[in-house]
């Protein structure tokens, strides 16, 4: 071992004996792989509360020879005072009361009694000079021994897995409240989640930051979790990720974010989105279409989101910044965590006139100024930026390779829509066809406009989405997500997808995180 930028080695040194028992030799400490002796002191100021993640909370509660909880207990402050403790009095009272049970000596010479008996069968057994006898009582009586005959249940006739285990963090506790007059009260929980589900998680942790905010005497709780639940409810300040090797802090100081961001990330980074601390790549999107549609088109090209643990993060808004930076580094070691923001150019191709009902392109466009714009403002490190070539997502998606399966998507969430508004107008439901037939309808309909140029053209397929706003992006995604699937692509339709110019920025941000 060497010292690094003041690392301090802690060596153990230990052995096992024939039964299995850990002798603990010494316990050296310093800048190298020898160190000098910690001496008893210094490992008290060091002692920790550990929680390991697979808790038998039920057998270690239970009475039985040197049991977690008789150690709890031993270590309190309250049995401190070792064999003097007044629970020795209470069972060396209980002791000669069972004595006295199963004495005879009073009793008149024909009664019959256990221990009479037993020493009626040694008395004969034995010889003159060496007469056997026997006494009825409890064994050699200490506080350790008491403790270990403590049961520590939980008042109720049924006790699922999940109280037990908050009775054990419970138990554990005890420790962590002794006022120390020098050191920290420190307590490492592995997995605290075991067995708690999501309101029990949430009410651990809060009382868990109360305790520690408030104690008295300096304390640390360090948490490891794979939980969205109880990421999302720590405070990013509080907040470590684990990656390549490294522990990269989340504090202010660390990250790119600003006072102001943590203030907003506490309010709605919530657990459907903390799902991005254990991510090993991130796509963070503006809304609901991107969500519903990325993971489909990935597995089109055999780069399944699951199987390379990526995560979607959808802001819901436009402030993507504040979650990208989270990743991004003030100084070294920088994450190599791949984060791609997927973004509108929203540079407006069309509109529709409300008078005449009929489209009008607009000129002095300049999409490719936007793009690059874009691109450098949310472009950082390993943040990545991906902006649509065009306008929207239904508008590019309308001019590329797919513009048949988007117009079918569109027809099947009209009739979706339809069937809606009947449930509510009393109108007649419109039945929901098969996606043949709407791929059918949508293809016929795109030949009929063969004469436009691609803006018209995808113009009039996204006009009741993206120009009238008349139906749901998200329901129109998701009935485009479902013919994807549906639907086999031949290597070399994959290979169109993948060169189209209108596809492409949704083909690399799915080939960045998930790796080329």
């Amino acid at each position: 071992m060497i010292l690094i930028k003041n690392t301090v080695f802690v060596c153990f040194r230990c052995e096992k004996d024939a039964k299995g028992k850990i002798l603990i030799e010494d316990v050296h400490a310093g800048s190298d792989s020898e160190g000098q002796i910690l001496h008893s002191k210094a490992r008290d100021l060091l002692r920790t509360i550990y929680l390991k993640p697979l808790r038998d909370a039920e057998n270690e509660l239970a009475a039985r020879r040197n049991s977690r909880l008789s150690q709890i207990l031993n270590s309190h402050p309250e049995f401190s005072v070792g064999d003097e403790h007044r629970l020795v009095e209470i069972i060396k009272d209980a002791n000669q009361k069972i004595k006295e049970y199963f004495d005879y000596d009073e009793l008149t010479s024909d009664e019959k009694t256990i221990l009479r008996s037993i020493n009626t069968y040694l008395s004969k057994f034995s010889d003159n000079k060496n007469l056997l006898r026997s006494n009825i009582e409890l064994a050699a009586v200490n506080l350790k021994m008491i403790l270990e005959k403590i049961d520590l249940l939980l008042v109720t006739t049924k006790s699922g897995l999940g109280s037990l285990n908050q009775l054990y963090i419970a138990a554990e506790l005890l420790l962590l409240q002794i006022e120390k007059t020098e050191g920290i009260n420190l307590a490492l929980i592995e997995e605290i989640e075991a067995h708690l589900h999501p309101q029990a998680q949430i009410r651990v942790i809060d009382y868990l930051q109360e305790l520690s905010e408030n104690s008295k005497s300096p304390m640390q709780i360090l948490l490891t979790t794979h939980s969205v639940t109880l990421a999302s409810i720590i405070k990013l300040n509080n907040l470590i990720v684990f990656a390549e090797g490294k522990a990269f802090s989340l504090a202010e100081g660390n990250t790119k974010l600003h006072s102001g961001d943590y203030r907003f990330l506490e309010r709605f980074l919530d657990s459907t989105k903390a799902n991005l601390f254990f991510a090993k790549g991130i796509i963070i999107v503006e809304g609901d279409a991107e969500n519903l549609l990325l993971p489909t088109l990935a597995d089109k090209l055999g780069k399944s989101f699951a199987k390379n643990g990526v995560s979607i993060v959808n802001v819901g808004s436009t402030a993507m910044l504040r979650y990208s930076k989270i990743f991004v580094r003030h100084s070294v070691p920088k994450m190599l965590l791949p984060v791609a923001i997927i973004s509108d150019c929203d540079e407006k191709v069309s509109k529709v006139d409300k008078e005449t009902d009929t489209i009008t392109m607009l000129p002095d466009r300049h999409p490719q100024t936007t793009r690059f714009d874009k691109k450098l403002k949310y472009s950082d490190d390993n943040v990545n930026a991906f902006i649509s070539h065009e306008w929207t997502l239904e508008f590019d998606v309308a001019c590329s390779c797919l513009k048949k399966e988007l117009f079918a998507a569109i027809l099947m969430a009209k009739d979706y829509i339809n069937q809606d508004k009947a449930l509510t107008d009393e109108k007649e439901a419109k039945e929901i066809k098969k996606i043949s037939d709407y791929l059918t309808e949508a293809e016929k309909k795109i030949n009929e406009w063969n004469t436009y140029d691609s803006f018209t053209l995808a113009s009039n397929i996204v006009r009741d989405v993206v120009l009238k706003k008349y139906i749901s992006k998200a329901v129109v995604a998701q009935c485009f997500s479902e013919i994807l699937k549906e639907r086999s692509f031949t290597i070399q339709e994959v290979q169109v997808i993948r060169s189209d110019i209108y596809l492409k920025y949704l083909v690399d941000a799915i080939d960045y995180v998930t790796g080329v």
